[in-house]
């Protein structure tokens, strides 16, 4: 019995030095990162917290980005360059993502639609806005084209999430599983380990770009964020439930991808071990949704993965000034 007690006194104890030197050696990281990559645009109290806004160019209607889950608000900035030569540019971090504070414990997508407005009249943005989305992005924006139609000139999605997203999604994957995973991502970014496991392979590169996108991706805070949403789930089906429906002539354009590359994190699985949903599910639903509006169309982007604004920029760019040309 002692030679037991004596092991697992030994092994608590190693433990323990691996997560204080893990804390220890993230804090370090961290705190080097936001010297050598500080915000680049300005921090706008939103009231419970302070939302990163990066704007460029001038001109109407202004396009707002809505970034997919692990993009943050300098993400797609050969798109974003494009569209300012012609109009007024708008990218934001949403909580825990970028260089915005800390996300909530609980976190719903009424209440990231609801920052979003509170972020446009804090900021002082002339409505009503073109806004492109991307991944778990889409669930933001339909919820505020639902909740603010008159701030909405015009929607362009880019393999991105709709409601109906939600029940395909909660089939798929196993919600206790995944508040348990979000816990071990959140706690596995805190000591480090997500920076040493480098699940998007961005040591392989040694560019600048590579670098930055480590320093805010590789962080707790965009998987606490994410562990939010998910601990959300159920009030976002309920605000959900009871948004208005989309305008029914709301300008709307719904681009899906080839391929799934790009989605998920090398070596997250779903239940059944795919890794990812089937591509004929998430079409149909890009679909449907595009058919909401009378002036909706739907398209597959050729040689696309997830990220089409990353693999396929000008498409983007061609999509948001023919929707621009047309309001």
């Amino acid at each position: 019995m002692k030679r037991w007690r004596r092991r697992l006194l030994v092994f608590v104890s190693v433990l323990a030095v691996l997560a204080i030197g893990g804390t220890l050696f993230e804090w370090r990281a961290e705190a080097r990162d936001a010297q050598r990559f500080p915000p680049t645009g300005s921090l706008v109290d939103v009231g419970k917290h302070r939302l990163h806004l990066v704007c460029a160019g001038s001109g109407h209607p202004t396009v707002i980005f809505e970034h997919s889950g692990f993009s943050n608000a300098t993400s797609n900035i050969v798109v974003r360059a494009a569209i300012a030569q012609r109009t007024r540019v708008c990218s934001y971090d949403r909580p825990g993502v970028g260089w915005s504070d800390p996300a909530p414990y609980e976190l719903s997508v009424g209440a990231l639609a609801d920052d979003l407005a509170r972020l446009q009249d804090r900021a002082r943005l002339e409505p009503p806005f073109v806004i492109v989305t991307a991944s778990i992005g889409g669930l933001v924006t339909e919820m505020f084209a639902r909740r603010y139609p008159e701030r909405v000139a015009g929607l362009v999605y880019l393999d991105a999430a709709t409601s109906d997203i939600i029940p395909i999604a909660e089939s798929e994957f196993d919600l206790t599983t995944l508040k348990a995973a979000c816990l071990a991502a959140a706690a596995a970014g805190r000591v480090g380990l997500v920076r040493l496991v480098d699940p998007w392979d961005l040591r392989a590169s040694d560019s600048e770009g590579a670098a930055h996108s480590a320093a805010l991706m590789y962080r707790a805070q965009p998987w606490n964020a994410l562990c939010s949403l998910v601990r959300g789930v159920e009030a976002t089906k309920r605000e959900f439930a009871l948004a208005p429906p989309l305008r029914g002539d709301v300008p709307l354009v719904v681009l899906s991808s080839e391929t799934s590359s790009g989605l998920l994190p090398r070596g997250l699985t779903l239940k059944n071990g795919q890794r990812m949903l089937p591509l004929q599910l998430t079409r149909a639903v890009h679909q449907r949704f595009a058919q909401q509006s009378s002036r909706g169309s739907w398209r597959i982007v050729p040689g696309s993965g997830h990220l089409i604004a990353s693999d396929k920029p000008q498409v983007v760019v061609d999509e948001v000034m023919r929707l621009i040309g047309v309001l």
